[in-house]
């Protein structure tokens, strides 16, 4: 676990692109791709997914730059910070980087990134660090300012592959879901000293996220809502679509009672919108197989329900939009925020 979140990375860990890879090209102005002043972020088209960062190239984020063409290698993880902004990690040496709503992108970490050997999990923001649940349990803080990470603990024992978890920020304190298994940090929210184990609020839990009401615990067969205090409040069934492939990787609310789910595969994935009324997929595709390099999706503007997607690991609601993170097309995507539940 030491090796993983408490040592600094010296290389970056990004995939090999081409030599004709347009990430591959210098940098040249005040913008890694010559623009020279924001321009706000890409308008939200109904029925299309389309890219904020990356320009299907491999190459990390590395200067401020603009959307929607940027540099991206592997955003791992999303989540709304302070300022309005949307802050992301990067698997490579560059890894943390905010975006504004006018459309600056901005690395923070440099040489103090931290290397994940798996994708975090789940992160809450604050005003100061990012908390961080990665995937072996580990729990830690990532500064906003510097990108320096400090361990805070290790969950013990491992809740099995193809797990997703969240950090909960409630009244009666910050929980943290780890597949089926619950805790309660101690100490501040902010700048917590460990977590102690709590009784699971739902049994099987997959995946939790914050929701108008309370919280929204996603199992295999159901989705249970729960007050703020996690007492059960309704309980829907659900079935993951067939076209929505893979395992549940992320979820986020969508304002009301409701989850947006990312559900990812190696070189595919999906965006589906669980309310108590059912599932409805928002977006789903795979990788096209001839592009070049292999992780070329493609996919700066594509058919949501025919996309290139090939790991969407995260997802956000973020300026009245849905904000997913593909690692392995190396993009931070878009969709239009469906109606609440």
């Amino acid at each position: 676990m030491t090796a993983v979140l408490a040592a600094i990375v010296l290389t970056a860990t990004a995939c090999d692109g081409g030599g004709d890879d347009p990430g591959d090209e210098p940098t040249t102005g005040t913008s890694e791709t010559g623009g020279g002043a924001p321009a706000g972020l890409p308008d939200v088209a109904e029925g299309r997914l389309t890219r904020i960062l990356g320009n299907g190239g491999t190459d990390a984020l590395r200067e401020t730059s603009y959307v929607p063409d940027t540099r991206l290698a592997e955003p791992m993880l999303l989540a709304t910070g302070p300022g309005d902004a949307l802050i992301g990690l990067q698997r490579g040496q560059e890894g943390l980087f905010t975006v504004s709503p006018d459309g600056t992108a901005q690395p923070v970490s440099g040489d103090q990134s931290v290397a994940f050997s798996d994708p975090p999990l789940a992160a809450l923001a604050g005003a100061e660090s990012l908390l961080v649940l990665a995937g072996d349990g580990a729990i830690g803080r990532i500064d906003l300012a510097d990108g320096a990470f400090s361990e805070v603990t290790t969950l013990p024992g491992a809740p099995g592959d193809g797990f997703a978890g969240a950090i909960l920020e409630l009244p009666g304190g910050t929980y943290v879901q780890w597949g089926s298994s619950w805790w309660t940090l101690t100490g501040p929210a902010d700048a917590p000293t460990g977590a102690e184990p709590a009784a699971p609020p739902v049994e099987g839990s997959v995946v939790a996220a914050r929701t108008a009401g309370g919280v929204a615990v996603l199992t295999a067969t159901e989705l249970v809502l729960l007050d703020e205090s996690l007492q059960e409040i309704g309980r829907h069934p659900w079935t993951q679509p067939a076209d929505a492939p893979g395992t549940v990787t992320a979820a986020t609310g969508d304002g009301g009672d409701g989850l947006i789910v990312a559900t990812s595969e190696r070189e595919a994935g999906a965006v589906v919108h669980v309310t108590p009324d059912g599932a409805t997929v928002l977006a789903t595709g795979f990788k096209p197989s001839d592009t070049s390099p292999s992780t070329d999706c493609d996919n700066a503007d594509t058919d949501a329900l025919d996309s290139h997607l090939a790991q969407p690991l995260s997802a956000v609601v973020w300026q009245d939009r849905v904000v997913v993170a593909d690692q392995r097309c190396n993009s931070v995507l878009q969709l239009a925020l469906p109606d609440a539940a």
